[in-house]
């Protein structure tokens, strides 16, 4: 058997090495913070409208959030409130009725439809937005009821008053920006641009909007019976 010291001095020497080479590596790459960065978003509005009320949303790999608790949508003075709601995907609806009479909710919209037949107060079926995206909300029974719901999948997510937005402490990588408002003429579309967030890189990006003064809203009627519908004060 070769003495000890023998021994040792047969281990090959990048063996040893390796220690040297791979530990400062391997440290560096945990101490090492990421990147946090500011994104700028600046709203153009064709006609000079104001911009309040849009929605923009800076969706990347590591930005997911998680479904938030029930969110309830009243159901008051054959009104929905409140009339735009923000939430996360994956989180339940509860449409609560509080009028004296039934509604029959609904929506068409892609990736999030659902029917509830004539209920009161609380219905029984579950309504969960599973898919990011618009949702608009309707009643079979009242035509002028109309909701609008944002499901974001993303936590960096504002509310814009005026412009330009600043998102603050937003990690380098690539992402999706997605920008909407309620006064669109078509409520269904999202304006979206990719923008990749780098270090020394001028973070912004543009978006031109076409909006209209007011949401658009179907007419209400003036007069209604002890069943909510609409009817003719000449017939009686």
């Amino acid at each position: 058997m070769l003495p000890l010291n023998r021994a040792f001095r047969k281990r090959p020497v990048y063996q040893g090495l390796c220690r040297f080479i791979l530990f400062p590596a391997l440290l560096f790459s945990v101490s090492v913070p990421s990147i946090a960065l500011d994104v700028t978003v600046h709203l153009h509005e064709k006609k000079n409208l104001t911009v309040d009320g849009t929605i923009i949303e800076l969706v990347g790999a590591n930005s997911l959030v998680q479904p938030e608790a029930d969110h309830i949508i009243d159901q008051i003075d054959i009104t929905f409130k409140p009339l735009l709601s923000v939430v996360s995907k994956g989180t339940s609806i509860i449409l609560t009725n509080n009028d004296s009479f039934k509604h029959h909710v609904y929506s068409f919209s892609k990736g999030n439809q659902f029917d509830i037949p004539l209920y009161a107060d609380v219905p029984k079926q579950d309504v969960v937005l599973q898919n990011s995206g618009v949702v608009k909300l309707g009643c079979n029974i009242h035509d002028w009821m109309i909701a609008y719901i944002y499901v974001n999948e993303s936590k960096f997510l504002k509310k814009a008053s005026s412009s330009p937005v600043v998102f603050d402490s937003v990690p380098a990588g690539a992402y999706e920006v997605r920008v909407w408002n309620p006064r669109f003429r078509n409520t269904k579309r999202i304006l979206k641009q990719t923008l990749t967030v780098a270090d020394g890189k001028n973070n912004e990006v543009k978006f031109d909007l076409a909006l209209q003064k007011t949401i658009r809203m179907p007419k209400k009627p003036t007069t209604t019976n002890q069943t909510g519908n609409s009817y003719n004060d000449s017939n009686g």
